[in-house]
């Protein structure tokens, strides 16, 4: 059986490559959705999506378990003259996708709702537009599993 972490993360993509405009979305964001991406994006893959799980960090639990919180980093991109606009909507349908099952089907106690995400616009040949979505999903492990 995978890792609950892993099952947590695997959830996450599948989840966020169903963010299609033929889905109810307002963007087909769920084209271009990268796992720990590290090399640079190119324009034809926008808009883009890189996910990572950053940290993992035990709370507490019952006997024989933890609880722990799977801190998660949404980065999104995209470009063009409208990129600004085309960034909130894409921040919108990242929102809307984790609030369909803030339980991931039974994996996790819950998602816990972003504090705030991060934007950011800068023009070179093209303008750019980036944004931040941060979020801790919260699950349950037996002891020294993950």
């Amino acid at each position: 059986m995978a890792l609950k972490r892993q099952q947590i993360v695997d959830a996450i993509k599948t989840r966020l490559q169903g963010i299609l405009i033929a889905n109810g979305y307002l963007t087909n964001l769920g084209n271009n959705i990268f796992e720990w991406r590290v090399t640079n994006l190119n324009n034809t893959e926008f808009p883009a999506c890189v996910y990572r799980d950053v940290s993992n960090t035990k709370q507490d639990g019952a006997i024989g378990s933890f609880r722990w919180a799977l801190n998660i980093e949404i980065q999104l991109v995209t470009d063009g003259e409208t990129a600004a606009a085309e960034i909130r909507k894409m921040i919108a349908d990242v929102y809307k996708a984790i609030g369909t099952d803030v339980r991931w089907g039974g994996l996790a106690v819950t998602t816990e709702q972003p504090e705030s995400d991060e934007m950011d616009v800068e023009q070179h040949e093209k303008k750019q537009a980036g944004a931040l979505i941060k979020l801790s999903i919260i699950y349950d492990a037996n002891m020294w599993e993950m």
